[in-house]
């Protein structure tokens, strides 16, 4: 019989540690964190109310017993995975800015890579927070990776003005390619190897409450050449080389720019009310080659229309690039406006459009589900086109739609899985950001 009970009690105990580890994946760490009631607050909190009857006394009593036979444990590493999991999520929560210590990290690479995880590091309270620093290691199954640095210079930001360095490289093996314009047939996918290193300072200030204006500049590198892809036409034997500039030509820059915006969004993480208004405008200057020398100018706009207690939001935006060469250069394929993938065009692959210039619409019909999610029926419609007074001509615009789920925490969107279809099929993205954070 005590061989019984002993059995049972160590099924139970398992049962408890099974469950456990399932509901961290699905709760919040910092909503796991509440205190266990004890039989000693158990009866602080009974003298302030009423009178116990002799049945709650036994109750309580049985329940006191049952806690000592089976205490609840964790095991130690769900600890540790736990706490490395809530500081990486903790990063894109407005509430989370100040986590520090080894982060877990999921997504933030380029896309058609595979999933990526990594670790990182984060520390906001050096030279007496002066300095805050960030740095991340991420990797993908598919041989992708990247490397970052983030330098934030605390002691001179104030509540109107910044002041950040950013170092990234990224390593991609595979990125497709369909050729240059808007009606590129999908049959002729091919793909290429991708490197760059950018190390950029950017600085801004608060003119009025929430109009910025800043600049920026810093140092990009790019290299090209051949994938290792089985299967398809090399990517110099498929496409002509006048097509592909700046393939298989390493380049270097300097790039400089200023930019502005007004924000008047209730979140920068998951807004439900406000807009957004942003452009910026960058020189590209090619140092040794000469010949891939342009400027650039973006433009994006968001506006949030909140209904039925704010359960409800329409949300829309746009987003316009355009590129200009110096004279006699061009502006380098892997630095043309993209369309396709989980941030343009949905229904569509990643990179499926590539051109001088591109217009980007989207709208989104957003609903409360239930705790923690929140549901999307969108639209997309966008195009690329080599001239640009060909932008604001609507004809020749390719759309996509469906529906989509957006994991919520706090105010954050910190996951997204759309669902959509175009006129080359349907397909599903899983990203960790919010379809219309600003691209730049």
């Amino acid at each position: 019989m005590l061989n019984d009970v002993s059995g049972i009690a160590r099924l139970a105990r398992a049962g408890r540690r099974a469950a456990c580890l399932l509901m961290i994946a699905a709760t919040p760490a910092w909503a796991q964190d509440q205190p266990a009631q004890t039989p000693q607050t158990r009866e602080q909190g009974q003298s302030d109310s009423v009178p116990q009857t002799r049945e709650d006394v036994i109750a309580g009593e049985r329940a006191d017993k049952v806690a000592q036979l089976w205490p609840e444990r964790q095991n130690a590493m769900v600890d540790i995975a736990n706490g490395l999991a809530e500081r990486g999520l903790n990063e894109g929560l407005e509430s989370g800015k100040g986590s520090n210590g080894i982060q877990m990290t999921l997504g933030g690479m380029r896309e058609a890579q595979g999933m990526s995880v990594g670790v990182g590091y984060r520390r906001s309270d050096l030279f007496h927070e002066q300095l805050g620093v960030r740095g991340t290691a991420r990797g993908t199954p598919s041989g992708a990776y990247m490397f970052d640095a983030d330098v934030d210079f605390q002691g001179i930001r104030t509540d109107r003005t910044y002041l950040r360095w950013y170092t990234r490289y990224e390593h991609s093996p595979k990125l497709d390619y369909f050729g240059v314009g808007n009606d590129t047939s999908n049959a002729n996918r091919t793909s290429y190897l991708y490197d760059d290193f950018s190390s950029d300072f950017n600085a801004s200030f608060e003119l009025v409450k929430g109009f910025h204006v800043g600049g920026t500049g810093g140092y990009f590198h790019a290299h090209t050449a051949r994938s290792d892809e089985d299967g398809i036409i090399p990517i110099d034997e498929a496409f002509p080389a006048d097509s592909l500039p700046g393939f298989a030509e390493d380049t270097k820059y300097t790039r400089v720019g200023v930019f502005a915006y007004y924000d008047s969004r209730d979140s920068h993480t998951g807004p439900r009310r406000g807009g957004l208004l942003v452009a910026r405008y960058r020189e590209y200057w090619d140092i040794d080659l000469k010949q891939f020398a342009f400027r650039q100018t973006e433009f994006e706009a968001q506006k949030y229309l909140p209904y039925f207690n704010r359960n409800h939001v329409l949300a829309v935006g746009g987003s316009v690039v355009l590129s200009f060469p110096k004279e006699a250069n061009a502006v380098p394929m892997y630095l043309q406006p993209m369309l396709g993938g989980s941030d343009s065009l949905r229904g569509f692959v990643p990179y499926r459009f590539r051109d001088y210039h591109s217009l980007n619409l989207i709208a989104e019909h957003r609903w409360h589900a239930f705790s923690m999610l929140d549901m999307a029926l969108f639209v997309d419609a966008a195009k690329v086109v080599p001239l640009k007074r060909d932008v604001v001509d609507v004809t020749g615009l390719h759309y996509s739609g469906g529906i989509g789920f957006r994991v919520r925490m706090r105010s954050a969107i910190v996951s997204r899985i759309d669902f959509a279809a175009s006129s080359e099929g349907v397909r599903m993205s899983w990203t960790f950001s919010d379809i219309l954070d600003p691209k730049f």
